[in-house]
């Protein structure tokens, strides 16, 4: 594992404690790009293989890629307990991706990528998806909603003030984002060779416990145990007690979104 990974300390809690995209997302993108047992697809930034392990359900093939060897251990336990069989696991970044191994994972079906594009050199790397993605093949980027910081409940403000008390460099709470990140990401897909790009939206409400809420901080990279230092632990006990003192079960306004584009055929 690369010292200088964001989520170094934190693997463990992203495998369990990162919420799944739900069916419905996996669902459009194989409605969308008619994927099926000849597909192959790259999930590229996989993390713990949160699209990767359902997605191999349906298509013939799955690469999950990530630069951070224990993600990758924690995300070939997931597909061994699904039971998904048809995943094969690199070590690896986008800029990998832009030398030689992606010669040899081409052609695409889709590339997916989730909140692991905000890390990337990404108009370069959409630029070698599109190279390497068969014609009327694609590419699509998974976001949903952050809520330490882009949450709205009065729990998860609970939440990120207590952190705050720990962390002098957290991130601005900012309230529910309009955009993902600082760039629209349908505009790059267009403006890097991708067509028919559209913006699907899935909204849920999640339910959390106060064991998903310690782990989800703990699976964040500005709020990584490493972060914390010799404080992990007092922050821990901190929060459980004060979540313990707002209820036993939290209620999170969630939504998926699916930006994907199209190669021309």
């Amino acid at each position: 594992m690369p010292s200088d990974s964001p989520f170094a300390s934190a693997e463990s809690y992203y495998a369990e404690h990162r919420p799944r995209y739900g069916d419905r997302p996996i669902l459009h993108l194989v409605d969308r790009f008619d994927l099926g047992e000849r597909s192959r697809a790259l999930d590229l930034g996989c993390g713990a293989g949160q699209i990767a392990v359902p997605l191999a359900a349906h298509v013939g093939e799955v690469v999950g890629m990530d630069p951070n060897e224990r993600m990758i251990d924690e995300a070939r336990e997931q597909a061994r307990t699904a039971g998904a069989s048809n995943v094969e696991w690199l070590v690896g970044s986008d800029a990998d991706l832009r030398g030689a191994v992606g010669e040899e994972l081409a052609p695409l079906s889709v590339t997916t990528m989730g909140r692991s594009f905000h890390w990337m050199d990404r108009g370069p790397t959409l630029d070698r998806i599109h190279d390497l993605t068969e014609p009327g093949g694609g590419v699509a980027v998974f976001g949903d909603t952050e809520w330490l910081t882009s949450g709205r409940r009065a729990w998860q403000d609970e939440v990120y003030d207590l952190a705050t008390e720990y962390l002098d460099d957290l991130p601005e709470r900012t309230g529910p984002r309009t955009e993902p990140y600082e760039n629209p990401y349908d505009e790059m897909l267009a403006d890097h060779g991708f067509e028919d790009v559209e913006v699907a939206t899935f909204e849920e409400t999640r339910e959390w416990t106060v064991d998903g809420v310690v782990g989800y901080v703990f699976s964040l990279s500005f709020c990584s145990p490493a972060t914390f230092g010799e404080q992990a632990d007092a922050f821990e006990t901190d929060l459980r007690e004060r979540l313990e003192e707002l209820g036993c079960h939290f209620e999170q306004d969630d939504e998926v979104r699916v930006i994907s584009g199209r190669k021309s055929r």
